[in-house]
């Protein structure tokens, strides 16, 4: 997997992680509503919140040990076709 593959996968690791904590902050608790005399809402968790939670706990792991492997490869790449001029800071006289 090259830097830029590893980049676009972590985006979308992260945007599930996103997608799954808001499910599974909208599926933890059960709500019930009256709405007048006769009329009551209910609302139950519709998947098993445990399994869930396990499911956003992994996704946040690979995403943390994508994030460690594009870092330390990183570490361990040169920048081709560069030199470091810091003479191009220039001086006031």
């Amino acid at each position: 997997m090259t830097i830029s593959q590893g980049l676009s996968w972590m985006k979308a690791l992260k945007q599930r992680h996103q997608e799954l904590v808001g499910l599974r902050n909208e599926n933890s608790q059960k709500t019930d509503r009256l709405f007048g005399e006769q009329k009551v809402i209910t609302h139950k968790p519709v998947y098993d919140v445990k399994k869930l939670d396990k499911m956003v706990n992994r996704v946040a792991m690979e995403v943390r040990k994508l994030d460690e492997s594009i870092k330390e490869t990183n570490a361990k790449t040169p920048i081709e076709k560069y030199e470091k001029d810091e003479t191009v800071f220039g001086e006031l006289e």
